[in-house]
């Protein structure tokens, strides 16, 4: 099987291939655009027991996978739980459209991962995401939604912005159950 991920920012390349090797496919080759993208992907069949090769591919390159019974990630304890908290509605702070894509881009490898977090939380500017105008976004919030992910938006913050009408997905929140999240589960990743 040949996919063609030319032109596709990381992480869908990884995305893709991994959803065809955690199918059971054989003869896994993948076209990507660059050597980072190479990495990820021979990262990708290093953990899944699919060790991957490279070659060039016109301007291209592609990707192989070796055949073999694919490595699924193991099942992780209930105890290591985990919620991502999001208080801006960028990831880093020099280049604003960059941060909303790697943001928007986050919150996509979320959606498509098969251990998604318990919460997904938004504070200060962070709720101008799940309040915006990115379907993308909405999209991807209610597939964690879907899978079991609790989407809690602070209302002060909405208000203060004056975006409370505009909330497009979640549940609107407060302090004090945003704070009982984060100590529930057993790590918060901050973006």
């Amino acid at each position: 099987m040949r996919i063609d991920a030319g032109g596709k920012q990381c992480p869908i390349p990884v995305i893709m291939a991994k959803k065809e090797l955690e199918a059971g496919e054989q003869d896994v080759e993948i076209i990507v655009d660059g050597p980072t993208q190479v990495g990820n992907l021979e990262r990708l069949g290093d953990a899944l027991g699919r060790k991957a090769t490279s070659e060039a591919f016109g301007d291209k390159f592609l990707v192989k996978f070796a055949n073999g019974e694919t490595i699924k990630g193991a099942q992780v304890a209930e105890a290591d739980t985990y919620a991502v908290f999001f208080n801006t509605n960028a990831i880093g702070t020099n280049e604003s459209e960059l941060g909303g894509n790697l943001a928007k881009m986050a919150i996509f490898t979320l959606s498509e991962s098969e251990r998604v977090p318990s919460y997904v939380l938004f504070m200060n500017e962070g709720v101008k995401l799940p309040a915006g105008d990115e379907p993308q976004i909405v999209e991807n919030l209610n597939t964690l939604i879907e899978k079991g992910t609790q989407v809690l938006v602070c209302g002060t913050c909405l208000n203060f912005y004056g975006i409370k009408d505009d909330l497009k997905v979640g549940t609107v929140s407060n302090m004090y159950d945003i704070l009982g999240a984060m100590q529930e589960v057993s790590k918060v990743i901050k973006l």
